[in-house]
Formats: C-alpha cells, structure tokens, sequence
C-alpha cells in the first residue's frame, strides 16, 4: 500500500474534522425537510481508520449491511457511502416514510427509492456545506443501494484508495425522532490530494 502523500498540520486536519461534522450535521437535519418529521442528530463524531479496516470497523467484510453510496462527478476517487444493518435500515425508512417502528421488514422497491432519495438529499447537503465553506464545489452521481456483504458494497472504493491513501474519516452518527433513534455510519472517503485541495480553498494552513 501507498504511503499518504500528503502532509497536514494539525490545524488543516482539525478543520477537516470540523468542516465534515457541520456538512454530517446538516445533511441529517435535511432529512427533517424530506420526510416531514423532527429528524435531528445526537451524536456526529469523526474518527480516523485505516482503509483496510473499513469493513471490520463496520462487522466485518462478510457482515450483511445496506450501503447508500454516491461519487462525485469530478472525482473518482471521492466516495461518500451511508452504512447501516439492515435492521436499521428498515427503521430509517420507517422513519422517512412516517411509519410506526417495524413497519418496514424488507427492502422492496419503494424502500429503495427512499433510501436513495435519503442518500440524494445527504450527499447535497453535504457537499454544498463545503461548497459553501470553501468555494470548491462538487457535484455528486446518482446514490446506489445495495443490500450485500459490507466487503462487497464498498470494494471498488477501498480499491480505488489503496492506491493513494493508508486513512480515511468515518462519522458515528445517531439520528432519528423523538420516538426513533438509529446509528449508522457515514463514510467520507476523499482522495489526500483532493481533501488537501479542499482544506487549501478554504485558506487553512
């Protein structure tokens, strides 16, 4: 594996840090907006891992999960990618739909389209909150979603970073309403020579 090309101070990676907590945040208050519910955030932490530790910090490679991923158009190796079980998943598509816990036990093809609507409306507000920070604007691909092996879902953007990077950020999240609450993870996986980039637009040095 690569060793990581770039080098940031301890002020550029703090920023980061900062910078993607704010876009998590707003990107699950936007869900508010989707589904008409009090949808707000009680924890947004970031952590620091290993690439190829990405699927055992999520159960393992052969865990099944449902994924919510999205590129950017500009960058092939940027990924942002929505991660929860599959238990989870249903109550969030409970909880976009107005559903009473439990309601959802599947994912058919409206639950697909919720969830890709979800992964729509987080990858924007993400992404615009750091347009709007720091001038750099990205435009994200249509959202897939999959129901497979963690290791299945994520393996073409492990692959692509392996190549440039030994670390990405991860966000712990814990959203939902007042009656539901759901953890998942949202996994921001720029490229070192873009996150440089961005920090840069934004004057951090």
């Amino acid at each position: 594996m690569l060793q990581q090309p770039t080098k940031f101070t301890n002020s550029q990676l703090s920023s980061w840090d900062e910078l993607i907590t704010e876009a998590a945040k707003n990107s699950i208050q936007a869900l508010s907006d989707m589904s008409g519910q009090d949808i707000k955030s009680s924890l947004v932490k970031p952590y620091k891992i290993d690439v190829t530790d990405i699927p055992n910090s999520l159960g393992g490679a052969d865990k099944v999960a449902v994924g919510v991923l999205l590129g950017i158009e500009q960058i092939p190796s940027f990924h942002i990618a929505l991660i929860h079980s599959p238990k989870t998943a249903y109550q969030v598509v409970d909880i976009l739909m107005g559903y009473e816990s439990g309601t959802t036990v599947g994912l058919g093809e409206m639950e697909i389209s919720a969830l890709g609507e979800m992964g729509n409306i987080m990858g924007g507000y993400f992404l615009n909150t750091i347009g709007d920070k720091t001038g750099y604007e990205l435009k994200p691909t249509p959202p897939s979603v999959r129901m497979d092996m963690t290791g299945a879902i994520l393996d073409y953007a492990i692959a692509s970073l392996m190549m440039e990077t030994d670390e990405v950020t991860m966000i712990e999240a814990k959203y939902g309403t007042a009656e539901a609450q759901v953890d998942g993870v949202f996994a921001v996986m720029p490229s070192p020579e873009l996150q440089s980039q961005i920090i840069t637009s934004w004057g951090v040095k």
